[in-house]
């Protein structure tokens, strides 16, 4: 198999892998980091890469698996982080504190900020599928899980969704051109 040309891959799917890091993360600073690190990761082993999958497929799982791994070393960080986060107004209607972002409060307000509260694989299968509208088979690929739990964890995600969807009531928004057809939520 022939090695990966980065710089090519980098011009062609940086985009891609930066949007998925950006719903993934949350914010823009974690987003951008977890971008370059996929490319640097596949900068350091470009023979990685089998040709079992689609580039992107292939760089979808770099990027997974360093969020996942910067969840876990950044878990005690980011639970004192959440209680700033929880304490910002959620009542659409308010007005955000004055040092807090504007962005943060649409944020909250946004389908996104629910999937983003969703166990780990649920929560990855939803942005693969529906901000990167991967197929199921390429979920999986993206994964390294089965066919079938690709799509058992998009399901449960949605219906975790739809729970969460009922008990919020028009408090949620949608987050502009970052959500598939058929699953735009606006109350």
């Amino acid at each position: 198999m022939p090695e990966l040309d980065v710089q090519q891959l980098s011009d062609h799917y940086f985009a891609r892998v930066h949007r998925a890091a950006l719903v993934l993360s949350g914010n823009p600073w974690d987003a951008d980091d977890l971008a370059q690190e996929t490319f640097l990761a596949l900068t350091r082993r470009p023979d990685a890469f089998q040709g079992r999958s689609q580039p992107y497929t292939f760089l979808y799982g770099i990027l997974l698996n360093l969020e996942r791994r910067r969840q876990r070393r950044d878990g005690v960080r980011r639970r004192g982080l959440r209680v700033l986060w929880d304490q910002e107004p959620s009542d659409p209607r308010s007005s955000p504190a004055a040092d807090a972002p504007i962005e943060v409060s649409e944020w909250k307000r946004s389908l996104w900020s629910e999937v983003a509260r969703l166990p780990d694989g649920q929560r990855q299968a939803l942005v693969l599928r529906f901000s990167e509208q991967l197929s199921y088979e390429e979920i999986a690929v993206a994964m390294d899980c089965p066919l079938g739990t690709a799509k058992t964890r998009v399901f449960h995600g949605l219906a975790t969704l739809r729970q969460r969807l009922t008990a919020h009531g028009d408090e949620l928004r949608e987050v502009p051109g970052g959500v598939a057809e058929g699953w735009t939520y606006v109350g």
